[in-house]
């Protein structure tokens, strides 16, 4: 069981929460004391880490995929055994491009478009390498804090694909829904593979459903290899058509009529930004949840918001091969389901598979997550400042002002943020909206910065009281001397000091945003005693 090591230490990591289970290592978050951040610590189960030709590949890989330094690739901190549990520790990034997908069912399409730069500029990097990933899903994207998308497991599936070669084994290493029609079929494979399974990857953030589905794993690999994918927008009319035809060159079931890299891929994808002008004007923004288990409630988005309200990235597109780092390194370092799934080899289209979820109806699909072109409209429109980051269930979706028709019914938590210092409540505006099966939801926030006020001369005991022009709410009171400058959100303010036999300062002062502090000097006349 993963619990097995909940609390131990394993090298120098602390163990602090199991985060996820695979078909082969369980994922942990834990401590690293030297370098005090939190990072992800994946760890073979025991049935493979008794086994010395499975934890020799599973270490060389490993150390290979640690050299792999590129933005978008997680990074692999160390590699090594304590005892008899072997792991790697790397970033800690606890959201997945299937996370937001939860959330939103599909990516807007210029989210979409700057996900699949980052993984294309990834891959294409790791291919010159020597490096095939194997395996992209939704699952092995994460986002960092910032918004790039990253790609996790990086030479764990070549680690599984070796040791069958060695030991004989049959199995083909990847997860059926994201097969390229070479894996589906037991050939040998290049980088075109991983080609092929973002080009999945990308039909499934943009239409919220997979191009291939099935009862079982040997008639979604048949799929792959006969049948042409429906076209993305025939399931989202709302996608451009040079995005469908980008998606769909991805999907094509020759290698040769793909992309030849992925940097031709990214280039593409680089190109669409330009013909619309959002060259260098692009910015993203992400807050990282640990789950979408459980409820988020508005306090923790409004202190994630809040944390990373400050930071913003731009998008760089450049017109020759673009790597452009963003959108998102958040690890749910698992494979989605767990467990070890067994299957008898199929006739004709190579070995069995061990897989990395779940095989059945696929498990990242539902009837109430699919889009429907049918759907009466279900709007929801945010409005904020311009500069406002904006963020549903935690997840950003925009600056400024956004909608969507692709939310579910349902509870969402809303929530935007300006740039703003530490402790600054205002910056963060938040509520509860409730989505109905049809109708526009409209939502305004007002989150703002703030800046200091110092009340200076007043005779020490001298109490203040501030409060708001607009609406006359109090905003703070006290006694002076102040201890430390009074933090407000921008704006104007009554000031009142009064002290006992003194005649009372009155005045109304703006406050601005920014580290220079107001200075209001109050020196009260008072009575002689």
């Amino acid at each position: 069981m993963p619990e097995r090591y909940l609390g131990q230490t394993l090298g120098k990591f602390r163990i602090d929460a199991v985060i996820g289970s695979g078909g082969f290592a369980w994922v942990y978050k834990a401590y690293d004391p030297e370098l005090e951040i939190p990072v992800a610590l994946k760890v073979l189960k025991p049935q493979y880490a008794g086994d010395e030709k499975f934890e020799t590949r599973f270490r060389r890989e490993a150390s290979t995929a640690a050299k792999l330094r590129h933005p978008n690739i997680v990074k692999i901190f160390a590699v090594g055994r304590d005892g008899e549990a072997v792991y790697f520790a790397m970033d800690y990034l606890p959201q997945a491009l299937q996370d937001r997908l939860d959330v939103m069912t599909t990516l807007p399409e210029q989210m979409l478009v700057r996900m699949g730069i980052d993984v294309a500029s990834a891959i294409g990097f790791a291919h010159r390498e020597g490096v095939i990933h194997r395996d992209i899903k939704t699952d092995n994207i994460l986002f960092d804090e910032h918004g790039n998308a990253v790609v996790c497991d990086f030479g764990i599936a070549r680690a599984l694909s070796n040791y069958a070669q060695q030991t004989g084994t049959d199995l083909v290493v990847g997860t059926p829904q994201y097969f390229s029609p070479e894996q589906a079929r037991g050939l040998p494979l290049d980088g075109r593979a991983d080609i092929y399974s973002l080009g999945v990857t990308l039909f499934k953030a943009a239409t919220g459903q997979l191009p291939f589905q099935g009862d079982d794993w040997y008639e979604i690999a048949r799929q792959h290899v006969e049948d042409r994918p429906p076209k993305p927008r025939s399931l989202n009319g709302s996608l451009t058509r040079e995005i469908e035809r980008i998606v769909l060159r991805c999907l094509e079931k020759e290698p040769e009529d793909r992309y030849d890299s992925g940097e031709a891929l990214c280039q593409d994808l680089v190109s669409v930004l330009e013909e619309r002008g959002e060259r260098a004007s692009l910015r993203t923004l992400m807050v990282p949840l640990e789950s979408f288990q459980s409820p988020v409630s508005l306090p923790r988005i409004g202190r994630r918001v809040r944390r990373i309200g400050r930071e913003y990235r731009q998008l760089l597109a450049g017109s020759a091969v673009a790597v452009v780092l963003l959108i998102a390194l958040v690890l749910r370092l698992a494979t989605s389901n767990g467990g070890d799934a067994d299957a008898a080899p199929a006739a004709g289209l190579g070995p069995a598979p061990i897989v990395t979820q779940q095989i059945g109806a696929p498990p990242d699909e539902s009837a109430a997550g699919r889009v429907a072109a049918t759907t009466a409209p279900r709007v929801l429109s945010l409005n904020a400042p311009e500069d406002a980051a904006l963020f549903v269930n935690g997840v950003l979706v925009g600056r400024g002002s956004w909608q969507a028709e692709t939310l579910k019914a349902g509870e969402y938590q809303i929530a935007a943020s300006v740039p703003a210092s530490s402790g600054c409540t205002a910056a963060t505006d938040a509520e509860t909206v409730q989505l109905g099966e049809t109708g526009r939801t409209r939502v305004r926030l007002t989150p703002r910065p703030c800046g200091l006020l110092i009340i200076e001369r007043a005779p020490e005991g001298s109490t203040y009281l501030i409060t708001a022009t607009a609406n006359g709410r109090e905003e703070t009171r006290g006694v002076l001397p102040l201890r430390r400058p009074l933090q407000l959100p921008v704006g104007s303010y009554r000031v009142i000091v009064r002290k006992r036999f003194c005649a009372s300062y009155d005045d109304e002062h703006a406050v601005s945003a920014g580290n220079q502090p107001l200075r209001i000097r109050t020196p009260l006349i008072c009575e002689k005693s």
